[in-house]
């Protein structure tokens, strides 16, 4: 028998009748849901019962199938032919030790690739997107995965749709459906019921689905559907996986192609000089596999793996979530940063200062949004203008969408934080009234002002805030101090001008409000016919502080070559003012641009524009996107900040899309590569320099192994080339490569930044992974140990010491090389007294792990018949660690030499 719950009786109500056809009253009767919301014991049973609010993902591949995937790389095809044919000639245990290493690496790939898909859905579980629903009459912010059938959601501008639902309610509602419609407009919403059955998806104006975008507007809406029941869910059959495809790792991987053939070359060239030379098969087959193994870096696969990830967790650490991989790679190139001002380098607590009322400044004291405060006259001993005091407490607390709460002593807004600073200052005012809301208009970047119209005491009223530039022209008349009307000349016009302008050189946010003359009616403010109308109350000026870690973090920047543009729908005064407080702009340079500016130029006017100008001024999310494509014809790497719905085709456009966390609506999260969780400047230079970082550390391992790889292949092809038995076997140098350098590579990865490193240019984006000054280094450093190697190996045959033995001495002496490089790799510049011996203590680790496998390998008995060693003398192995101690101290002398002809001053030409 089915259980009869309040969800089974919502599924059995479902199918009556399409849910567009029903009145509103009568769908919330049906799901068993009111006006208010659901409760929350309500809520937690229909949770339990649908599930959650998600689609169903693409099964993971089976774990075997993860496993054999490992094997796929012209690196391991090598090594699995390579044990193949050593089976065949007759070796003991190179095959079994090939495969054995094979196995190891696969099987430590399998471990790590689960981590990061583990780390991935971590991530995604920390970007998931919000939902504002109504539970018991109170707004919450929760999971959208936690949406049920018969919440109320609460839509405004900027929120993805989180669960298909019925409108109630709206207010000039504008929803992009075009994911699933295919409408590239937004489609205007009306709750209305609808009498056709058959409707398209496009045409039900009262519904809205998941994953759709509110684009104006706001309005409210009861949850039919959610997860695959819903429309996008009936669509969906499966998500595609995230991709973990970088520019970095496609080099990396076209960097294998590379080196698989290069292999594939050098063996067939080796079996071909020897059969020409007529050597036994055999013997040359055993010479050229040995240069096979050695010329294959077996851990960097799975090095880069660590590193990728690790430097996505230090990002998160510092708040920044990275959603798309190649963002950790172009954050270390990013040349310029375009940053809102509102919350990202100022504070985003906005407290009213000062206020322009009746003709006279009035000065508000106070801090936050706490309603405590004087509202003092200025000069002071001058009365205050109380009647239009009163008009304008009325217009801050009635024109606003946004709500003040106080929970453990703190005060915080349920909004935006402009709005809060308002309703703020009206408890200041001594206003606390609620009048009954008749309709409205809301807010548009465009228009830069939104209105409301009341049912008052004595009558309807409405009233309107905005840009000052934008009401002024539409007003006719002013408030005197006594709440009487004046008829607004050009000297009344030029007084609010020079108002304005003196709170926006204070750093001053500045709003104009205004009263609309009876009959109230606001479609008179959208007519040209209504010029005039409106009634000017007052100026509020608000102060967002800068951040103190902002101005830091600009100058940053700026040492690290990296640009920052401000951006903000601020008057010019004010941004001007503010970004010469941040250290963005100097006074006097023609640093500043106008929207528009922007929108008067043409493309290649534009992009000489963006060469100069480091702050844009009144700014709409269009002028953005023609600011980011200006800055990338012009060459450069780009940064983007966004919160808003409209700021999305920007932050796609960017080289590196940034969303707020806090702020942030779930469209412009949507279409960022990297999500700020504090929505803070400083983290976006703190991620750059991860980003500066991963690139670093990722050249300084393959530094590190490729010259590794190239002293052995040089070693073996010197001892053949003047008749010398092989110095090393295949098993050694696959121990060299797999447990050595395995150990120590990983330490490397985890390398801090380097002094100075956020003073240098940003590197070059696409540069490849190994550049000439690289081969120069690694051919240095290769010779040095090629050299060192074969010496001893030489030296210890010339007296008699017997084959295994000279071999197990080139086998310490190489292994001490790659321990020594490995701190010579450390930086490419820095000489390491100055980086310091135990600033990276993961590598003092990974050094004493490599020396005591090592000498395992020397004094191991088991290990003498693996890896063809002999025990040794604590001379000898002394002698060889010597002998490679050469090669820190060239290379530390070669870097002093280097930096301090870096110092001398350039010497006058004659």
């Amino acid at each position: 028998m089915v259980r009869d719950t309040p969800s089974t009786r919502v599924r059995a109500r479902a199918s009556v009748r399409p849910w567009h056809q029903l009145e509103s009253e009568r769908v919330l009767h049906v799901l068993g849901s009111a006006p208010s919301g659901l409760t929350a014991p309500e809520a937690r049973g229909r949770l339990r019962d649908f599930g959650a609010n998600a689609l169903a993902e693409r099964e993971p591949p089976a774990p075997w199938r993860r496993y054999l995937r490992q094997f796929r790389s012209p690196l391991i095809y090598v090594l699995l032919v390579a044990a193949v044919v050593s089976f065949f000639v007759g070796e003991r245990y190179d095959p079994y030790v090939i495969l054995g290493i094979v196995l190891l690496n696969a099987t430590i790939g399998y471990f790590q690739e689960a981590r990061a898909e583990q780390a991935l859905c971590a991530l995604r579980r920390m970007t998931a997107p919000r939902a504002k629903v109504l539970r018991e009459g109170r707004v919450h912010e929760l999971p959208a995965s936690e949406v049920v059938p018969g919440d109320v959601l609460v839509l405004e501008a900027g929120d993805r749709v989180a669960a298909d639902a019925r409108l109630l309610e709206v207010y000039e509602l504008r929803v992009d459906e075009s994911a699933l419609t295919g409408e590239s407009l937004p489609s205007a919403k009306d709750p209305a019921p609808l009498s056709a059955p058959d409707l398209p998806l496009g045409d039900r104006r009262n519904m809205v689905y998941m994953h759709t975008s509110v684009t104006l507007g706001r309005g409210r809406a009861v949850v039919v559907a959610t997860g695959m029941a819903s429309e996008v869910g009936a669509i969906a059959g499966e998500v595609a996986s995230v991709s973990m495809t970088s520019p970095l790792l496609r080099q990396f991987r076209a960097f294998s192609r590379v080196l698989g053939a290069s292999i594939l070359g050098l063996i067939a060239v080796v079996l071909a000089l020897g059969i020409l030379r007529g050597l036994p098969p055999a013997g040359m087959f055993l010479v050229a596999l040995s240069m096979a193994v050695s010329a294959i870096p077996e851990g960097l696969p799975i090095v880069v793996s660590v590193l990728l990830a690790v430097g996505v967790w230090r990002m998160a650490r510092r708040n920044a979530l990275i959603r798309n991989l190649p963002a950790v790679e172009a954050l270390g190139s990013a040349t310029v940063i375009a940053t809102d001002k509102t919350g990202t380098l100022t504070l985003n607590q906005m407290t009213v200062q000062r206020l322009y009322v009746g003709g006279g400044w009035v000065r508000v004291t106070g801090e936050g949004y706490a309603p405590a405060g004087e509202v003092l006259p200025e000069p002071e001993g001058a009365p205050l203008p109380r009647a239009a005091l009163r008009e304008l407490a009325a217009a801050s607390a009635l024109c606003n969408d946004a709500l003040l709460e106080e929970a453990e002593g703190a005060w915080r807004v349920l909004g935006d934080p402009t709005e809060g600073a308002l309703q703020s200052l009206a408890l200041k005012l001594g206003f606390d009234e609620d009048w009954p809301r008749l309709a409205e208009i809301p807010f548009a970047s465009e228009r830069r002002w939104m209105a409301t119209l009341h049912e008052a005491p004595e009558g309807t009223v409405a009233y309107v805030k905005g840009a000052l530039e934008r009401l002024l022209p539409m007003a006719g008349s002013e408030f005197d101090a006594e709440g009487g009307l004046r008829p607004l000349d050009e000297a009344a016009r030029a007084r609010w001008q020079e108002a304005f302008e003196a709170m926006a050189s204070r750093a001053l946010r500045v709003l104009a409000v205004g009263r609309l003359a009876p009959p109230a009616s606001l479609e008179a403010l959208e007519c040209p016919a209504g010029a005039g109308r409106l009634t000017l109350v007052g100026l509020v000026g608000m102060w967002d502080p800068p951040r103190p870690e902002a101005v830091e973090a600009v100058s940053v920047c700026q040492s690290a070559g990296i640009r920052v543009a401000m951006i903000t729908g601020d008057h010019r005064v004010t941004a001007s003012a503010i970004a010469e407080r941040l250290g963005i702009a100097r006074a006097g340079q023609r640093q500043v641009a106008e929207g528009r500016e922007v929108e008067g130029l043409d493309e290649v006017q534009l992009a000489a524009r963006v060469a100069e100008a480091s702050v844009y001024a009144r700014v709409s999310p269009a002028h953005k996107l023609r600011i980011v494509r200006a800055l990338q014809a012009s060459g450069e790497i780009v940064a983007m900040t966004g919160d808003g719905v409209n700021d999305a085709p920007a932050l796609a456009q960017a080289d590196i899309g940034v969303a707020m966390g806090g702020t942030g609506t779930e469209v412009a999260k949507g279409a960022a590569d990297m999500v700020l969780v504090d929505d803070n400047f400083a983290s976006i230079v703190a991620a750059v320099e991860e980003g500066r970082t991963i690139a670093d550390n990722l050249r300084k391992v393959l530094h590190y192994l490729l010259s590794t790889t190239l002293a052995e292949i040089l070693t073996i092809s010197a001892a053949v080339a003047i008749g010398l038995p092989l110095p090393l076997l295949a098993v050694q140098i696959l121990w060299i490569n797999l447990v050595t350098d395995g150990v120590l590579d990983k330490a490397l990865a985890l390398e801090r930044p380097e002094p100075g490193h956020m003073r240098k240019p940003p590197r070059v984006p696409g540069a490849p992974l190994v550049d000439r000054q690289m081969i120069r280094r690694m051919v240095a450093a290769a010779l040095v140990m090629a050299t060192g190697t074969l010496a001893v190996f030489a030296w210890e045959l010339g007296r008699g010491g017997g084959l295994d033995r000279a071999r197990t001495m080139a086998f310490v002496t190489l292994v001490a090389f790659q321990w020594f490089s490995a701190f010579v790799f450390r930086s490419i510049e820095q000489p390491l007294s100055r980086l310091g011996i135990f600033s990276n203590p993961w590598m003092l680790l990974g050094l004493a792990i490599a020396v005591a496998l090592q000498l395992l390998a020397i004094y191991a008995p088991p290990l003498h018949a693996v890896l063809g060693t002999v025990p040794l003398s604590l001379g000898e192995l002394a002698r060889g660690v010597g002998v490679a101690a050469s090669l820190p101290v060239l290379a530390e002398l070669l870097k002093l030499a280097l930096a301090n002809r870096a110092r001398q001053p350039n010497e006058p030409c004659e």
